[in-house]
Parts: structure tokens; sequence; C-alpha cells
């Protein structure tokens, strides 16, 4: 039996002026054209009439009536399919697991032996399809994405008010086959695909208002292939961290760096047409070129993946002390920046399990800090992206907490929920395990790269890390930890770890166990007092 999941992989996609110790972007050296009017965003053919995507002639005046008359048919024939979709998937439906009495999915997913949802469909014949593979939540049709997008609510944003300044990069979804196993947690092993599902950008936003000067956003154009990636992400943000009603859009957008929420914020999301980089990534884009694309808004706060910090040059203190005798001072900012590293990933993951939410795809691209500078330890703020493949458990109102009222601060950043997680096969203990694991990955990747005497390598890698301890060691800490300590280049890395008893050590055990939540480790942790 063939398994497919899917993983994303590391979002190495900020510019090279935030390799340095600045936090925010530098000014591009030439204004992009308004989105209005660059061809770039609107129907890619050649000559309009080639592919019509109405057979309304503009130069005829319409009827509203008859107009009106053939959307209520439109729509009375995308409810029919969606019914008819619903209907004939009722007999799978009735088999469901004795705890979806008491949690359910956001959306619609197939699950694990082990009761951990997969994010393919839940239909065989869909895993089979390649088109299809991006897909976290079972069978996309065009009326379940008009169901999302009507509960997420209106974007507020339209295309003609954005000028894109760069390319940040790509972010690629990876499919991994794998034989099945017992195990809810990645495989190591398998044939691996990769293909580009998103492309970030920066780009400045024009509110139109007086007094409201353009604003730098981070916005992410989603492929045809990764329309559901989408509509998951708009899903699980809103959840996280609300978004703001449109006249409140740009003081989002302009507001200063914030650790609260631990998340990059939403500000909108509107449907446009494909860039040019979009067809060079999925040329069948042209094959439709009446089809928009989802982009989705969020706000830019000059931070950078984890992934680059351990490679990048400091300005002053690690590295170059060593030349002027001040090597211990920049070794003692070195472990405080990586303690504090540690507690904002902590806590930003703690946030969005108390939320009753599962990542699914935590790696150091998906973890943001705002400076790579050592001496900013105090400062330095955590946030986690890409919630493309995460899954939202949705809790009976019997054991909600009491919410606060519409527009209060509690309602925009909701409440953690009082989810039970004794239940150790319960699909949201499993997923959060899982992800629990996957941040002690990435932790000991930062840390191993950060204090290696030769720096980062393909032995202080996410990949390696994940192979060793996982497919060598088959998880097995106790061995992990030995293999480390055997290695000279990974002294100051033992030291760091094994200081006021083992702290270092016993976090990352807890974390491979998994069974212990993130904000409880916080909480108790020696390790991340600093």
């Amino acid at each position: 039996m063939i398994l497919k999941t899917l993983l994303v992989s590391k979002a190495n996609y900020w510019p090279h002026s935030l390799k340095s110790s600045q936090t925010k972007p530098l000014q591009p050296e030439h204004r992009a054209r308004r989105i209005r009017q660059d061809k770039k965003w609107r129907t890619l053919a050649t000559d309009r009439d080639e592919f019509p995507d109405d057979d309304i002639d503009s130069n005829q005046p319409v009827d509203i009536n008859a107009l009106a008359a053939r959307l209520a048919a439109e729509a009375a024939r995308l409810q029919s399919e969606a019914n008819r979709i619903i209907q004939s998937s009722g007999d799978e439906d009735d088999q469901t697991n004795p705890l979806d009495d008491a949690f359910s999915f956001s959306t619609s997913s197939g699950n694990d032996p082990n009761g951990l949802p997969t994010p393919s469909s839940s239909s065989k014949n869909q895993e089979d399809d390649d088109d299809d593979f991006v897909s976290p939540f079972g069978l996309e049709t065009k009326a379940q994405e008009a169901d999302v997008l009507s509960e997420v609510g209106d974007g507020g944003f339209s295309a003609s008010e954005f000028e894109l300044l760069s390319e940040l990069g790509q972010i690629s979804v990876q499919q991994v086959e794998a034989p099945a196993d017992d195990s809810p947690f990645p495989s190591t092993t398998g044939q691996r695909t990769a293909r580009a599902a998103v492309i970030a950008y920066t780009a400045s936003y024009f509110s139109g208002m007086p007094f409201q000067d353009p604003v730098i956003t981070l916005m992410k154009e989603y492929l045809p292939g990764a329309r559901a990636v989408a509509c998951n992400e708009l899903q699980i943000l809103k959840h996280l961290c609300g978004m703001p009603e449109i006249d409140a859009k740009w003081r989002a957008a302009s507001s200063a760096l914030s650790s609260r929420p631990p998340v990059v914020e939403l500000l909108g999301y509107f449907l446009a047409g494909p860039s040019e980089r979009a067809v060079l990534a999925d040329p069948s884009i042209r094959m439709s070129p009446s089809a928009d694309t989802i982009w989705i808004v969020q706000k830019w706060e000059g931070m950078a993946p984890l992934t680059m910090y351990p490679s990048t040059q400091q300005t002053s203190g690690f590295g170059l002390g060593r030349l002027f005798g001040g090597n211990s001072a920049a070794q003692r900012d070195r472990t405080k920046m990586l303690k504090a590293i540690t507690a904002g990933a902590l806590n930003a993951v703690g946030y969005v399990h108390d939320r009753g939410v599962i990542h699914g795809a935590i790696g150091s691209g998906s973890l943001l800090i705002s400076t790579f500078n050592d001496s900013d330890w105090l400062r330095v703020v955590v946030k986690i992206d890409n919630f493309g493949f995460a899954r939202r458990i949705i809790v009976p109102r019997f054991l909600r907490g009491s919410g606060g009222g519409s527009g209060t601060r509690s309602s925009l950043y909701p409440a953690p929920i009082p989810i039970p997680l004794e239940a150790d096969d319960s699909p949201l203990s499993l997923g959060q395990k899982a992800d629990r694991r996957q941040l002690a990955v990435v932790l000991f990747e930062c840390i191993l790269g950060a204090l290696s005497n030769s720096g980062p390598s393909d032995f202080t890698s996410a990949e390696s890390v994940q192979r060793i301890l996982g497919e060598v060691f088959e998880w097995d800490f106790d061995r992990y930890r030995q293999y480390v300590e055997d290695e000279e280049e990974w002294e100051a890395v033992v030291a760091l770890l094994s200081a006021d008893d083992d702290a270092g050590w016993q976090l990352l055990r807890q974390l491979v166990i998994g069974n212990i939540g993130a904000s409880s480790l916080l909480a108790e942790s020696i390790f991340c007092e600093i």
C-alpha cells in the first residue's frame, strides 16, 4: 500500500537585504507599475477574443433581469452539484470514529490508521490524481470554494490597490510516496516529487485615502493547483488572528512590529489574474486564461525565515570576536539568542495549539524571526506562518470557553479553547504531537548550525537531523544525544544543552516524546529562562 503525504519545503524566500541585521526591507531602486496598469494581472491571452470568458457583447446594453436569472440558474446548478457530492459520500460519513462525536474538522479530510488527518483526499480516486495532490482537504469544487470564501468574508482588497515590488521566492509542495505503517509522523524515505505552489512578493498597498502613504505588504499568489491550500490558509489565519475591516486595513498594515499574535497576520485577500511569474512556474495556466488566482495579503514586518539565521554573518560579536579577543561575550550573546528563539518558537506553536489548530508543516521556513543580530536577543520576535496544510479541530459549544463580544480584542484573538488532551489517540493529540516532534528537529537544526565550530553544513540540516534521529535511531533520543556528544565539532552545543542540569536536553527530549504541550514546556523549562 502506498500513502501520499504532503510536506512544505523550506521557504527560503526573503530578499538578500534581510540577510544582514536589518529588520526593515530596503526600498527598491525602481518602482514597479501599478497593478491596474500591468498586463501581468490581466488575462494572459494575447487576443481577448481568442479565449472569451463570457458570451455578453460589451458593446450592447445588458438586460439586468436576464443576467440575474442566469446567475440564479448557475447558483442552483452549483448547489445541486454540491448536494450530489455530499449525498454520494454519505455512506462513508456514516462510518465515523467515536471521537467525531466530540471533534470534527473544519475541512473534510481522510484519516490515517492512527486517526491523524491526512492531507490527501478521503477519496481513493483522488489520491491518484496528480492535479489534486496539493489539496489538504478532500475534493475541492467551485461550490466548496465559494462556501469557504463566504465563511472567511469579503477580502476587502482589489488588484488595483497594489504594486508589486519584488519577488521573494517560491514555496514548493513535496509529495512523498512511502509504504504505509502505523506511525503518524512524516516518513523520511520514499519517492519524492515537488512542484511550486505559492509565489511570495512584497507589494505596496495604496489605500486611496488622504494622509495614508503606501505601505509594504507581504503577498502570496497561489497557483491553480494550490487553490485548496489558499482556502485552508485563509480559514486558519482568520481563526487565529482575525481579519481587519476594510477601513482598518491600512492601519493594521502600517502598525509597528508586535509580538502578539505570534502569527504573520492576515490583512485580506482578492481574486485576480495570474502573474507572468506564475505562468513560468505552471505553464498549464495558459489553458484557462479566464481563471482567477487567489492572492492572500499579510502584514509585512521585515521578518526572515529561521533557516537563514545560522549562516548569517554577524556585523559584530560572534565570529568577529575571535579576531579581537571578544569571543566570550559573543558566545554569551549567541547562547542567549538561541534560548530566546527557542522560547519564541514554543510560544508561537503553543499559541496555535491552544486554539485547536494543528500546523502540519512546521519547518525552519515556517518560523520567522525579526533580527539576526545576537546582541538583540532581548528584542527578538518569533512568529509562525504557512498554514496551508493546517487543521482546525472544531469543539462542541459545551467545551468552549466564554469569548468576548463582537469587536473586542478577545473576539479578534480568540481565547484558548479548553480541549481535553488526555486522549492520546485523538486526532488533535496526534497532530499536535507530530508538530512538537518537528519543532524539535527545527531547534536541533538551528542550534547545531549556529554553534558548530565550522558553521552550518549538511550534517546540521533538518534533513540530516530527521534522517539520523528519525530513521537511524528511530526517535531514540538517548542514542541521538550520544551521537551529538561524540562529535568534537559540536562541543559548544553540548555545553549549552547540558547547562542547568541538562535543561536543554530535557526540553528537546520532551518535544521528541511530544506528550507535553508547547505552552506548558515554555512555562516550566529552565532552558527558556534568559
